[in-house]
């Protein structure tokens, strides 16, 4: 809907940038017949991230957080269902732990660490997806840099500049290059690192839902029978 609010306003001649509010998104889903509290539940699913002026010049965050909460607390029978869920959805087996009655899920072996938990307490089930790219990122940004550095010491044996300036340019040039190649390559993989996120907080909270589904279809199947 946001997207298509952006579109409208482009062929409108408008500047979309400003986008819609959630409230403003409720209130379009009202009119067509959705409800809104599931425009909101759909929000609280999308990656919410701390993009600061810094991750704006880098080209993208390197550390992202979801959060989801259900209503009821899952069984631990349950447990499996949702690993099975997980990996399916994250192409990666991963490492499985409990620990005080919630269950974990981490990779093993990727630069780009995601971490999710799923905690059944306090009459809730809360469904926490971490991710740090931190790792992924020093390496992106490395190995142009050290590139940068091989070509700015071949250019000047080859050119051989005389004077302070004609060095400080010299490596400016070659630097700046390391840099905004190290830059698209990481706005490309976070462009396809997000969806990887959101898929696996999708797959989480619907093997949840799905869950707590089956308990409610047995807590009324033995209401019926008694």
């Amino acid at each position: 809907m946001r997207k298509a609010f952006e579109l409208q306003e482009r062929e409108a001649g408008v500047d979309p940038s400003h986008g819609l509010s959630l409230e403003e998104i409720q209130a379009v889903a009202t009119e067509i017949g959705l409800d809104p509290t599931l425009i909101e539940r759909a929000a609280s699913l999308l990656p919410r991230t701390e993009v600061s002026r810094l991750a704006r010049v880098f080209g993208g965050p390197s550390v992202y957080q979801m959060e989801y909460s259900a209503a009821e607390e899952i069984s631990r029978e349950d447990f499996g269902k949702i690993v099975d869920a997980i990996r399916q959805a994250a192409g990666h087996q991963g490492q499985v732990s409990e620990v005080l009655g919630a269950l974990e899920w981490n990779t093993v072996g990727e630069l780009s660490q995601i971490h999710v938990t799923v905690s059944p307490r306090d009459g809730q089930t809360a469904v926490r997806v971490l991710a740090n790219r931190g790792p992924a990122g020093a390496l992106t940004f490395i190995f142009p840099g050290l590139a940068g550095l091989l070509g700015f010491v071949i250019s000047g044996a080859i050119t051989e500049p005389s004077t302070a300036i004609d060095i400080l340019s010299l490596a400016a040039i070659a630097m700046s290059g390391a840099f905004l190649t190290a830059r698209t390559i990481w706005k490309t993989t976070t462009s396809r690192f997000r969806p990887r996120l959101l898929n696996i907080m999708q797959a989480v909270s619907g093997a949840v839902e799905h869950s707590l589904e089956g308990s409610t279809r047995e807590r009324d199947d033995s209401d019926v029978t008694d």
